[in-house]
């Protein structure tokens, strides 16, 4: 201790040469040390220590770096982190909260899905996609794309459907692509598949499939497809996997009921060839 009035009370650092001890050690005979000017004998003795820390406050990334002597703390300084040391704290801190502050899309979401289905019929041939092993992984897939990235609210700009796509060779992409395609053309556009459902659905206006003799394959047949046929009101008039099935069987009364409903829309006899 030292009196609060002597003018060494507010050194940093002190060389201390002489203590009475009461019932505290009082310091009568003492200088002012610099922390960068110790001895040589003793500067050697100095370690620095490097922690790279994440302000859940501040959504930032931040490292303390410390100069201590033993126990002692010569200097202790918070400085923004280098870049793969931010990128490493981040990927941390995502992890943590089971990749929740990832800007996952319903795109990114829909290709896990389709990987997912692709790795249950080939297992060794396929990535695992899924949040946990993404979670496990996450130091080797996700620092490459937040170098110069300190805060959480740079996630935002991930595009996480080309991060995934980037875990596969651009070949096996290009198949997936193929295999499970993200839409199916249609007479008139296209309807994006929906491999949330079980089994994967495609859902369009009944005009748009008009043309179609049969569902189209997921995998060379080995998925089957679902086609929701809707009305010009966006309900669904069925709902199969064998469009060639239900033009035979089941258009008939779902075409009845249609035309009574909605009489300026076309509704032919036979929809695989409307045009007859």
């Amino acid at each position: 201790r030292i009196p609060v009035n002597d003018p060494l009370s507010k050194a940093s650092l002190l060389a201390v040469a002489a203590l009475e001890v009461t019932t505290s050690a009082q310091i009568r005979l003492a200088a002012p040390l610099q922390p960068d000017m110790l001895p040589p004998s003793v500067a050697a003795r100095v370690t620095e220590q490097v922690e790279t820390s994440f302000d859940p406050v501040a959504g930032t990334v931040m490292l303390r770096r410390r100069r201590r002597l033993g126990a002692l703390i010569l200097s202790d300084r918070t400085e923004t982190g280098d870049p793969a040391r931010g990128a490493e704290a981040l990927a941390s801190v995502v992890a943590d909260r089971d990749l929740r502050p990832l800007p996952w899309t319903e795109a990114a979401r829909q290709l896990q899905t389709r990987v997912a289905m692709m790795r249950a019929l080939e297992p060794d041939q396929w990535p695992d996609l899924s949040d946990a092993a993404l979670k496990d992984t996450i130091h080797i897939w996700l620092p490459p794309y937040l170098t110069g990235s300190a805060r959480l609210s740079d996630l935002a700009k991930l595009d996480m459907t080309e991060i995934l796509r980037a875990t596969m060779p651009r070949d096996q992409a290009a198949r997936l692509d193929k295999e499970l395609p993200v839409h199916i053309p249609l007479s008139n556009g296209r309807a994006a598949i929906d491999y949330s459902e079980t089994p994967p659905l495609a859902a369009a206006k009944a005009q748009a499939f008009f043309g179609m003799a049969a569902t189209p394959k997921l995998a060379n047949g080995r998925i089957p497809l679902r086609l929701s046929l809707l009305s010009p009101a966006g309900r669904p008039i069925a709902v199969t996997a064998d469009l060639a099935g239900f033009w035979k069987s089941g258009w008939a009364d779902a075409r009845r009921d249609m035309r009574g409903r909605y009489p300026k829309h076309n509704w032919p006899e036979d929809g695989a060839n409307p045009g007859r």
